[in-house]
């Protein structure tokens, strides 16, 4: 995933969920207790984690991605390809999606 997030998430909610949670089922408790904005966020993040290695591309504090369950934080798309060859093999393929906030992909 590429990015940048100089800002960081966009939500104080979001982060916090994940820097005192840990992990997906903790969120899920959590929110079944007591629903809130920012906290739903992380849920639906973490459960993406579950199926994917997510690498990050981005200027986003290491630390913060690292509690948000991505794979790894990387400064350029060239050592995400690195890193997501390490862990596929060299036969891949790629999927480009620029407006990926608003794509919903439909693999056959």
């Amino acid at each position: 995933m590429v990015a940048e997030c100089i800002e960081g998430s966009g939500s104080t909610a979001l982060e916090e969920t994940f820097r005192t949670l840990k992990n997906g089922q903790a969120i899920q408790k959590a929110l079944e207790e007591h629903f809130e904005i920012g906290a739903n966020k992380a849920f639906a993040i973490s459960r993406l984690m579950k199926k994917a290695d997510y690498i990050l591309v981005t200027a986003l504090d290491r630390q913060l991605a690292k509690d948000m369950l991505f794979a790894a934080a990387v400064d350029s798309i060239d050592a995400a390809l690195q890193l997501a060859i390490k862990k596929v093999g060299p036969d891949y393929k790629l999927i480009l999606m620029p407006s990926g906030g608003l794509t919903v992909p439909h693999v056959k």
